[in-house]
């Protein structure tokens, strides 16, 4: 679904008979009359309802000059009707620059009106002038798709022509008119990719779809690797504007965008010749989706730019034409959607500042479909800690996600935010409304999980615990109960697919026992020790890498000086300060492993000794694995990414 046209009301849903505003004449009768010819408050009724609904979807309206509160496309049913010029083509270009970031469509309704002259469609766009008419609104409007042609004959040679001229002119069309790269690289070295795409089309393509560089195997033409371009936003690929009719082109030239990325084969890949191939990836399935204007096609997706040798040399680069397969005749495009992923967190909210910088990762996480945020168990043995993640939870509009709390559990103190965060009042108000505290008995941690754990499919569960492991060795221990026949380790080896743990120190650069593990060694002795599934760790060494900036904070957030996270962010230390990224490492490797933003470590066992060192054994057999990144331009690409799911703020910038 790209688009969701707006209905409901007035005849045909189509925002007349009644209207939902008095800006236009009635249909039938002289003068406006309340609650008869137009509905008072609906506008802004039907605005708030889609603008909360459709959060990631662009939303259109049915005629421009309603609501001018919304940012909301168009889709207008009379495109080239003489009889609806005031009101749809000339109230459509008072929107200026609207196409740039909603969509502009609709139909060509011919039987009405001047167009009630042609008997078909084919006859409307059969005839050059009207054709013309309808191409120069296209080009003007900025249009991304027409309809009311359902009944067209696509098996009319003639039509298929007009129908073609319309077709390219209408949405994206992107043009990749040159591309460079050297024709040997070698495994584990940067090498320069640089290409130029210009918009040839009439809007941009509205949604940002990664744009992925690949090596395909030479003769199989399958992908045995690839990246995506970081920074590269297609959505920012503007076409030109203000359309001659005499020159057939915009005045306003469309811009070429000029990429240039220095990147690495950051895979084992076996010596020999391949070839270096671009396309765009529907990020619901990772599938290649949108494709480029250009002949250079292969089935399935991808544009061969031509051979490259890895740590081979390659005499000839051109690829053969014949080897093209014709890009209109590919049927093997397909959607996957991905089900959002099931997501447990168990958090000492309270003790540092990166445990919120961590919650507000996943519910910008589950805001993106990415996730299903099934509860938050707290390890923290601290009343306010329940009243802060709750008011933190309806802050950002889950309320309802179940909580359970670590009864007689580690860390009672206050903590240095959790409080102070509480009792602000700014213009008057509170800043965070928690509706839930220790006196409404929450579950016990493990009591929760065992019914979460409970409800869902067998193997599907991500488990992100990113402080004392209180919760997560009671649950192991717990016996059979009115969620589970199973005991607490059984029903997570059924359960669980993985566990995403802070905690711990590994390599040799540092040597202590690490915070998480000290607060309560016996149950990070347990967790260690008996989690069922394979669990990847990230130690302090690995946030200590990663400092988020404090520039984030002041900067990112709309109304950030009352924003709670930014409010306790800097009630917890004085600022300036860049705090280490403990736990949003967890929590990013846990959600985007396909990423790769961090090396693995080689499978083994971690133990935990009795003063709370973690001691890393590499064994086949073993199932922990920690985490590990080097490199300036690692450690940015990673931090980017953080600030991004921290802030919920695409990367906009594109390397010209």
């Amino acid at each position: 679904m790209a688009y969701v046209e707006m209905g409901i009301i007035g005849e045909w849903g189509e925002h007349h008979d009644p209207d939902l505003s008095t800006y236009w004449a009635p249909h039938d009768e002289p003068d406006h009359v309340a609650n008869r010819t137009w509905i008072p408050g609906m506008e802004k009724i039907l605005g708030d309802a889609f603008a909360k609904a459709f959060k990631n979807k662009k939303v259109m309206v049915r005629y421009a000059y309603e609501f001018k509160d919304y940012e909301f496309g168009i889709y207008w049913d009379s495109w080239s009707q003489p009889q609806e010029i005031v009101r749809g083509y000339e109230e459509m270009k008072k929107l200026g620059d609207r196409w740039k970031t909603q969509p502009i469509g609709g139909e060509i309704t011919w039987n009405w009106g001047d167009l009630a002259r042609f008997k078909s469609f084919e006859e409307v766009v059969a005839d050059k002038d009207t054709r013309e008419y309808v191409m120069e609104q296209i080009r003007n409007l900025h249009c991304n798709h027409l309809g009311g042609i359902t009944w067209a004959d696509f098996n009319d040679p003639e039509f298929q022509k007009s129908a073609e001229t319309l077709q390219k002119a209408m949405g994206y069309r992107f043009v990749i008119n040159e591309f460079s790269y050297p024709k040997e690289i070698k495994e584990g070295e940067q090498f320069p990719v640089s290409f130029k795409v210009i918009n040839t089309g009439s809007s941009p393509f509205y949604y940002n779809w990664p744009v992925e560089i690949a090596l395909l195997d030479p003769e199989s033409h399958q992908k045995v690797w690839g990246q995506i371009l970081e920074g590269v936003n297609i959505s920012e690929w503007m076409p030109g504007d203000n359309w001659s009719l005499d020159e057939h082109k915009y005045q306003t030239a469309p811009e070429t965008y000029h990429i240039r990325k220095n990147i690495s084969i950051d895979a084992p890949i076996a010596k020999g010749k391949y070839i270096l191939a671009l396309t765009v990836l529907d990020p619901a399935g990772m599938h290649p989706s949108l494709r480029f204007a250009n002949e250079n096609y292969f089935e399935g997706g991808y544009h061969p730019m031509g051979y490259i040798g890895i740590d081979e040399s390659v005499s000839d680069t051109r690829l053969n034409p014949d080897l093209f397969f014709d890009i209109q005749s590919d049927k093997s495009l397909k959607y996957q959607l991905k089900q959002p992923v099931p997501v447990i967190f168990d958090t000492d909210v309270g003790n540092d500042i990166d445990d919120v910088l961590a919650m507000q990762m996943l519910f910008n996480y589950e805001k993106a479909g990415k996730i299903d945020l099934l509860g938050i168990t707290i390890s923290k043995s601290n009343p306010y800690s329940i009243e802060y993640i709750d008011g933190y939870c309806r802050l950002n509009e889950r309320g309802d996600i179940p909580l359970g709390y670590a009864y007689n559990g580690a860390t009672p103190e206050d903590g240095g935010y959790l409080r102070q965060t509480l009792d602000t009042i700014i213009e008057g108000n509170k800043i965070l409304y928690p509706q839930r505290s220790i006196k409404d008995n929450l579950p016990e941690g493990y009591k929760l999980l065992r019914k979460l754990l409970a409800s869902q499919p067998d193997n599907s569960v991500v488990f992100i615990a990113v402080g004392p492991e209180t919760n997560l060795s009671r649950l192991l221990h717990s016996e059979a109960d009115e969620y589970s026949p199973l005991d607490g380790k059984s029903l997570v080896a059924q359960k669980v697919k993985l566990l995403s743990v802070m905690g711990g120190l590994y390599g040799n650069e540092f040597d202590f026992p690490e915070w998480n593990l000290v607060q309560d060694i016996n149950a990070a002795q347990t967790v260690f020790s008996e989690w069922p599934t394979p669990v990847i760790a990230s130690g302090w060494e690995l946030g200590n890498k990663l400092l988020y900036p404090h520039q984030s904070i002041l900067n990112d957030f709309p109304d950030g000086y009352k924003h709670p996270l930014c409010v306790s962010y800097q009630i917890y230390d004085k600022m300036p300060y860049d705090r280490q990224t403990w736990d949003l490492t967890s929590v990013l490797q846990a959600i985007e492993p396909e990423k790769d933003y961090f090396e693995l470590s080689t499978k083994g066992t971690i133990t935990i000794d009795s003063v709370g060192h973690s001691l890393f054994n590499a064994s086949d057999k073993g199932q922990h694995q920690y985490l590990m990144i080097q490199g300036k331009e690692n450690i940015q690409r990673t931090l980017d990414a953080i600030v991004r799911q921290v802030t919920g703020k695409e990367e906009k910038n594109i390397n010209q």
